[in-house]
């Protein structure tokens, strides 16, 4: 794909959302005059600008803005990285509609995107690429059916907060990264942490919804473009979700079909999420997974048999502050030793909340072999009448699921203590389209760390590592 000046981009979209605001403040914008069936444009955009500071031990596990930092050379490192879009809106008669959205990504071809630098295998610095294109047709035949055709936004998400324990494939890496016939070991820490992507998942979503029911279809033969059709990463998949009450309490369930590079992996599961009136919240979640890999040289043969769970209560305090507290526990199975057998749970995961070792893009991104206890609260308020201000802490006792074998270091040795996290939090709603954030992370007693940097003999070996991010974020 074709590439062209972040400065230029951003000229154009001044230029294009400037024409675009001022010809609306007099009449509505129109296309070519042939194109009567145009009923509205609208452009929008966002502008996504962090800071973010990273103690050594991160450093050598993501790589770093140059992508070549290791345990060995790894020093503590800042960078600005986030993503600029411009996103163009066409709503059309006969109830069709369709978006396009330019801009930089996040994290692209294993290395986040910066402002500013390079890495070993080329520029990571904000290169322009088509993010979104879509078109969404209402009333398909029936009037409760609609198709959406393109570079799908489906997700599986059942509380409807953005943070999908299985099903989000366009906030994921690889649905088969973690498919290993052996133990987590040496290597894992490095490997899921420098992992950076955001799939373009390609193909139709159709969805049927009334009144409490709604049930999908997804059919997305290009998740990830692999080159010839065997070697695309592919997704079927058929969900359903029933809203059981007025609250948004609900219940669902999916069944899906994963494949590529000689992987065939079925997923089937669901939970719920039921919202009492006092302001409690209890939801569940259980997956489980089969499938087989390889048979060729590159790819072993191996049966695969993974599964994942989570519950959790939130409660919500009355009273003027928005209060909240709440407790999760988090589950992803994992391999103890090698048996021709993949424990590992395969998923297209989504989840955050511990900036450290869950986030993909600020952190490890550990998402197998896992299970943690988070505790959480936080409270909103009006911060002197110029917005919103959220604060937020979370405390998360997390250990792998099977231990993590480590044979490289001088002594060998089996653990599965992947730390202690407590992350604070601070978002504030500075104007309705500018938030200013803040962040800071501190991880302890992580015996996983430390031997991944080559154990307590290891000049650089630690348990704790720290982290920091202050950010903006516009919306235009």
């Amino acid at each position: 794909m074709k590439h062209f000046g972040f400065v230029g981009f951003l000229a154009t979209a001044f230029v294009l959302t400037f024409t675009v605001r001022s010809e609306a403040q007099e009449k509505p914008v129109m296309t070519a005059k042939d194109k009567t069936d145009t009923v509205k444009l609208t452009m929008t955009g966002e502008v996504d600008l962090d800071y973010v500071w990273r103690r050594e031990e991160i450093v050598a596990f993501t790589g770093g803005v140059g992508g070549t930092s290791t345990p060995a050379n790894a020093g503590s490192e800042n960078s600005f990285e986030g993503f600029v879009a411009v996103r163009l809106n066409a709503e059309l008669s006969d109830k069709v509609s369709g978006v396009i959205e330019f801009g930089t990504k996040e994290a692209d071809a294993g290395h986040l995107s910066v402002f500013a630098g390079s890495s070993a295998t080329g520029p990571t610095a904000l290169n322009v690429k088509l993010r979104e294109a879509y078109v969404m047709v209402q009333e398909l035949f029936l009037p409760e059916l609609q198709a959406q055709i393109g570079v799908t936004t489906w997700n599986f998400d059942l509380r409807g907060k953005g943070e999908s324990m299985a099903f989000d494939p366009r906030h994921s890496q690889s649905f088969f990264r973690n498919v290993n016939g052996a133990p987590d070991g040496d290597v894992t820490l490095g490997a899921r942490a420098g992992d950076y992507q955001e799939p373009e998942p390609v193909g139709v979503w159709l969805r049927y919804g009334r009144e409490k029911l709604v049930l999908d279809l997804v059919a997305l033969p290009a998740v990830i473009e692999g080159g010839p059709p065997h070697q695309d990463e592919a997704l079927y998949a058929i969900d359903l979700l029933y809203k059981i009450d007025d609250r948004e309490s609900r219940i669902g369930l999916i069944a899906a079909s994963t494949s590529g590079r000689g992987i065939e992996i079925y997923t089937y599961g669901g939970g719920f999420d039921y919202r009492t009136a006092g302001g409690m919240d209890l939801y569940a979640e259980l997956y489980f997974q089969n499938g087989t890999s390889g048979g060729s040289a590159v790819i072993p043969s191996l049966s695969i048999g993974g599964y994942a769970y989570q519950g959790g209560i939130e409660y919500a305090v009355p009273g003027d502050l928005k209060t909240w507290i709440g407790a999760n526990w988090t589950y992803y199975s994992g391999d103890s030793k090698a048996n021709g057998k993949s424990s590992f749970f395969a998923s297209y995961e989504n989840i955050h909340d511990l900036m450290i070792i869950e986030d993909m893009y600020l952190g490890f991104d550990w998402d197998t072999n896992y299970r943690a206890i988070k505790l959480a609260g936080g409270f909103a308020t009006n911060a002197g009448g110029n917005g919103n201000l959220r604060l937020s802490a979370i405390v998360g006792l997390c250990q792998t699921a099977r231990s993590v074998q480590f044979k490289a270091i001088p002594g060998p040795e089996n653990t599965r203590k992947l730390g202690n996290e407590a992350d604070v939090r601070a978002d504030w709603d500075f104007t309705k389209q500018l938030t200013l954030t803040a962040g800071v992370a501190y991880l302890w007693a992580s015996k996983v760390l430390e031997d991944s940097m080559g154990g307590p003999g290891g000049p650089s070996a630690t348990e704790h590592t720290v982290l920091f991010t202050l950010g903006t974020d516009l919306k235009f």
